[in-house]
């Protein structure tokens, strides 16, 4: 993201009506998890934190980002767990998390494979994987280029990347299907008149991002409209919309592969897979300066959870 518009989503991120709707869709798809028992989440690009704090109501909830404007924001939000650092490498070691949410994340690199592979990695045998991303090519916007995407997906395509990195694909849905439309016309219309600004020299360069203030009354009706969504979401797949939503497994499979290794005394550790294969790491190798809050660096080692 553009390291000026980290204040706008700071102050929008408790109010504006898509941040609470996300809330509300992801709390669902945790819910729906089953589990019965608290759970380990990291949030991979946490951005200024508001959905960590919301994901602490449903377990042990760890941030990481590597953007410091956005962990100095999450840290005045009131956010604790937080780990700076990189997702196309996260600091984690092998099966740290019963669930991994990447929400909005992956459209902002070129290897957009890499991260859902580095990811498989740190998420547990069996744990999830929740992924949102933007829908569409034809939504494309200053939107996007504020936001520094490198692309928009169909469900198809997102579908083929998770299962490509080892994940069992459980569920893949567009979701905010109800202001498709709206936004499509809005978004050509900037896009028109964009154009109409860099023809005449008008300050061609501004970007103009879609978190616009919004009155009560009516940021409280899209809110209420994109709740109903979600409630139908229970129930049925949608078929397009401004997001597509996936939730995904990693295999316990993986897990029989190494097991059935062993037993047979393998001695050429190439013939397992990489990606199956768990090598525990004793010591940390994140820096003491990029660990924040109470993530400390006696208590990263006790917990065994930062390689």
């Amino acid at each position: 993201m553009d390291p000026t518009f980290y204040a706008s989503y700071f102050r929008h991120e408790t109010t504006h009506w898509w941040f609470r709707w996300r809330f509300d869709l992801i709390s669902e798809v945790l819910g729906s998890l089953g589990t019965g028992q608290p759970l380990r989440i990291l949030d991979a690009g946490c951005g200024t934190g508001q959905m960590l704090k919301c994901l602490e109501s449903h377990g042990d909830a760890i941030g990481l980002d590597s953007s410091s404007q956005a962990i100095g924001y999450a840290r005045e939000r009131g956010v604790k767990r937080l780990v700076q650092g990189s997702i196309t490498d996260p600091p984690f070691r092998d099966g740290s998390f019963d669930c991994v949410v990447a929400l909005d994340v992956i459209e902002h690199v070129d290897d957009d494979i890499g991260i859902l592979t580095k990811l498989h990695e740190v998420v547990k045998p069996g744990g999830h994987l929740i992924v949102t991303v933007p829908a569409f090519k034809v939504l494309w916007s200053e939107h996007d280029e504020i936001n520094q995407h490198k692309r928009r997906y169909r469900s198809d395509e997102l579908k083929s990347l998770i299962e490509d990195a080892g994940f069992d694909l459980q569920r893949v849905s567009y979701c905010n299907t109800a202001l498709f439309l709206p936004v499509l016309a809005m978004r050509k219309a900037k896009n028109l008149l964009r154009s109409t600004r860099k023809s005449r020299r008008a300050n061609p360069d501004a970007l103009e991002s879609d978190l616009d203030e919004y009155p009560g009354p009516i940021n409280s009706a899209l809110y209420w409209l994109l709740k109903g969504e979600t409630k139908l979401m229970r129930h049925t797949d949608l078929p397009f919309g401004v997001s597509i939503l996936a939730i995904a497994q990693r295999p316990l499979a993986t897990e029989l592969v190494v097991a059935n290794a062993q037993n047979a005394n393998i001695t050429n550790r190439e013939a397992v897979p990489v990606a199956t294969r768990r090598t525990p790491i004793a010591t940390p190798v994140v820096s003491p300066a990029n660990l924040i809050g109470v993530i400390a660096t006696a208590d990263v080692a006790n917990e065994a959870v930062v390689r």
